[in-house]
């Protein structure tokens, strides 16, 4: 049987190891001694199911993974690193399931770039509470290989998924889509955290819809300045597909602001502001929201 790993128990990563484990597999969740108790005293419901996976420390369990599954939050990747190395072998295949376009850069500094299948999750509306996860919609990976050397990574990858119950998509074209789905998260992810807005208000009320919108064109700028050259139809796209969505459902951004976590504001509006300061495009829509949800983190934090 395949050795698989997942890295990151959040709504995503709950999420699909439970559909793996439906589908007769067995993952590991990876974490931290604390986190390890707790998971191991409660367990994880996903729509009312329970759950429970075997829970390994980075120190204590000796085994290459065929693949390993990173579904952390962005600024807690370049800690997880070193904890993955140990069961990453020649032929184990690494999938971030994170937002951004730049988490399979940063592996890529500590792991072969044959290894890295580039991939991203579409339409889920997953939210978790505790070790429980909610969902209507089961979501998507849409995954595929940046350059031709990933190619045996990438076989891998489908035939692993054609094994499971997974709704999976390999493309040729991954970072465009890429860049579609960080379209989608710096607009509907950042200002609904900011409005403390579901997925319902968006769909229902033009200008709510219409500050999404402000934030996608930013990055619809970016990305013809950088030859990935989106289209402003795809806003439209993405409001047709919210649309199907449960209203009451909450982005990961809006549910992190809820629990008073940390955000990842730094992977969008962060980066780009930072792709605007390299490629001389205006970015003011990203820089008062990247301002707004810093200060509902420091908010949160007190």
């Amino acid at each position: 049987m395949k050795k698989i790993i997942m890295v990151g128990m959040g709504a995503i990563g709950t999420t699909f190891a439970a559909q793996m484990k439906d589908s007769g597999l067995s993952p590991m969740v990876l974490c931290d001694m604390a986190r390890k108790a707790r998971y191991s005293k409660t367990g994880f419901k996903v729509n009312g199911k329970a759950y429970d996976f075997e829970y390994i420390l980075p120190v204590e369990k000796h085994l290459t993974a065929d693949f390993v599954f990173i579904a952390v939050k962005y600024h807690d990747l370049p800690l997880i690193l070193e904890d993955i190395k140990p069961f990453v072998g020649e032929h184990t295949v690494l999938v971030s399931l994170m937002n951004g376009i730049d988490s399979e850069e940063i592996l890529a500094g500590a792991f072969d770039k044959r290894q890295i299948v580039h991939a991203y999750v579409i339409q889920i509306d997953a939210v978790r509470e505790g070790q429980a996860v909610t969902y209507s919609i089961p979501g998507a990976i849409i995954y595929g290989k940046e350059s031709p050397e990933a190619e045996a990574a990438l076989q891998a990858l489908k035939s692993f998924f054609n094994q499971t119950d997974i709704n999976h998509t390999p493309v040729e074209d991954i970072t465009k889509r890429m860049w579609f789905k960080f379209l989608i998260n710096v607009g509907v992810n950042q200002v609904s955290a900011i409005l403390d807005s579901p997925y319902g208000v968006f769909q229902d009320y033009e200008p709510a819809y219409d500050l999404v919108k402000d934030a996608m064109k930013e990055v619809i700028a970016l990305s013809k300045a950088n030859g990935i050259n989106l289209v402003d139809s795809l806003m439209d796209d993405f409001k047709e597909m919210m649309d199907t969505l449960d209203p009451v459902a909450m982005t990961s951004m809006h549910q992190d602001i809820r629990a008073g976590r940390k955000t990842e504001v730094e992977m969008l509006a962060g980066k780009v502001i930072e792709l605007g300061k390299r490629y001389q495009v205006p970015t003011p829509v990203n820089e008062v929201l990247f301002k707004m949800i810093k200060t509902l983190e420091y908010k949160n934090s007190l």
